[in-house]
């Protein structure tokens, strides 16, 4: 097995100024042009690929009558959670499998032409070739495939086919992506930054597809959007050949918007794409907008609060950004929160069937419900020693342990709080979906820059349906945003 390349850091700004200015004006994606491709479904990993995306559907359940239903819309585009990274490798290939076709019998059902956005991690972590292998027995052929994992508000860039992350300690630094914590992931780790490379690596450097890279000079270039549209359309689908995979190389979101309008331009080529959040809100043309402000959220204060409840906060993500974004949480908003850490060696050394585990989520809820209703906010984490094991598929499991006693203390919680923000990707959807019981809701917007804030639809019951629900990625923000948006809630 080859040794992957290996790049040094950049500051952001040298590789900025080492890029030429883009020649591209004026409105670059034509709706028109793009709807001709189908209503666009995306595939979401975990709940943090819309962060980027405001008056979007989320369907968490893929019922063939719920997704009958949203086709019935005529909404251009909406996301299915599929919550794939919480799952080995068998158990993702099941699930994906069952939704694949009950998504064709419900476009089939409804005519409707459908295009396809595997959104996964802008860090590269996920279940690749896999997905989009089995994307492609049931909707393919494709002519290509599309890698495009940047995620321009989280600093996740390409340039020259490495992709980067922006440190998250000084935040002026491109760290390549092979050298994050992410790449060390136990179930989904890699040791590539160099795109072309990490796909070799993720078929095991045999047998590997021919790779289209697009760069970022290409797409500055003035008519950039018809050269690479000629590109996409001089790609032969050849029988028993894999499909190419074609890498933009996006260091702005002008360079996604090149891209786009290129599609717009190539209807005829069928592409399947596996991307970052940024890709999906370029496709659906969706313009940025500010952060919920609170008063949007709760309305404007009232001058006696003595009778609103409090705010909850559930921290599952282990990685280093979400540590120093909580103990800055527990430093400066000490003031109306109370804290209850969960001990995971604990957690873990017990069962489902034993007394003393149900013990604890009953009290911790209980605790909770009592926080609440004198108004002060509540913050339950887990301990910040990471078990994990050598085996991805039995770190998985111990993750899926810690994650469902975080969400049968969300189940047990009887006081209605004013928020709920999730940290970490499985965190926020396994609370969603199963604490919550939320079978669709509405992207609001963002609660602050790439981070989602949803509202539960009627469908199905869920439990608190008005509550603000805050899905916190692990790796987004600075090390005060957590804190600062809990204080920010506080104050309305």
């Amino acid at each position: 097995m080859p040794d992957p390349t290996k790049y040094p850091r950049i500051l952001y700004t040298d590789a900025e100024a080492s890029l030429p200015k883009s020649a591209a004006t004026g409105d670059l994606a034509k709706p028109s042009l793009l709807e001709k491709r189908g209503v666009l479904v995306v595939l979401d990993d975990d709940p943090t690929g819309t962060q980027t995306v405001h008056d979007v559907t989320v369907l968490t359940t893929f019922e063939k009558e719920v997704l009958v239903e949203q086709f019935e819309t005529k909404e251009a585009g909406f996301f299915i959670l599929t919550n794939t990274r919480a799952y080995h490798y068998n158990e993702a290939k099941q699930l994906l499998a069952t939704l694949l076709e009950n998504l064709r019998s419900a476009a089939t059902e409804t005519n409707t032409k459908i295009e396809i956005v595997l959104r996964s991690d802008s860090t590269l972590r996920g279940h690749f070739p896999l997905e989009n292998e089995i994307t492609s027995d049931v909707f393919g052929p494709f002519d290509a495939w599309v890698l495009a994992p940047s995620f321009f508000e989280g600093g996740r860039v390409s340039m020259n086919d490495v992709h980067y992350a922006l440190d998250a300690h000084d935040g002026v630094t491109l760290v390549p992506v092979g050298d994050t914590p992410s790449a060390a992931d136990k179930g989904f780790g890699f040791n590539s930054s160099n795109l072309k490379e990490w796909i070799a690596e993720k078929y095991g450097w045999k047998d590997v597809p021919e790779v289209i890279s697009i760069s970022v000079e290409e797409l500055c270039e003035r008519g950039a959007a018809e050269k690479i549209a000629a590109r996409l359309k001089a790609i032969s689908r050849t029988e028993g050949r894999k499909a190419p995979i074609v890498v933009p190389n996006t260091f702005a979101s002008v360079d996604m918007e090149v891209f786009v309008a290129a599609i717009g331009l190539a209807p005829e080529v069928r592409l399947l794409y596996r991307t970052g959040a940024s890709f999906v809100s370029t496709r659906l043309g969706i313009a940025k907008v500010p952060p919920v402000s609170p008063e949007q959220l709760f309305g404007i204060p009232k001058q006696d609060s003595n009778c609103v409840t409090g705010g909850l906060t559930v921290i599952g993500s282990y990685i280093p950004r979400t540590t120093a974004q909580r103990e800055y949480l527990l430093e400066h908003c000490n003031s109306h929160i109370v804290h209850l850490e969960l001990d995971v060696a604990q957690l873990l050394g017990q069962n489902d069937s034993n007394q003393d585990h149900w013990d604890l989520i009953n009290w911790t809820a209980k605790t909770i419900d009592q926080v609440l209703e004198k108004g002060m906010d509540a913050v339950v984490s887990t301990s910040r020693k990471l078990i994990t094991n050598d085996d991805g598929k039995e770190s998985l499991l111990l993750g899926s342990i810690v994650t469902s006693v975080l969400v049968n203390i969300v189940k047990a919680i009887s006081v209605r709080p004013r928020y709920i923000i999730a940290k970490g990707g499985i965190t926020s959807s396994d609370i969603a979906t199963e604490g919550l019981r939320m079978k669709k809701a509405r992207v609001v917007g963002q609660a602050a820059t790439g981070v989602p804030l949803w509202r539960s639809e009627p469908t199905g019951g869920p439990k608190w349906p008005d509550v603000p629900y805050i899905v916190f990625p692990g790796n987004v923000g600075s090390t005060q945003t957590l804190g600062d948006l809990v204080a920010l809630y506080r104050t309305r």
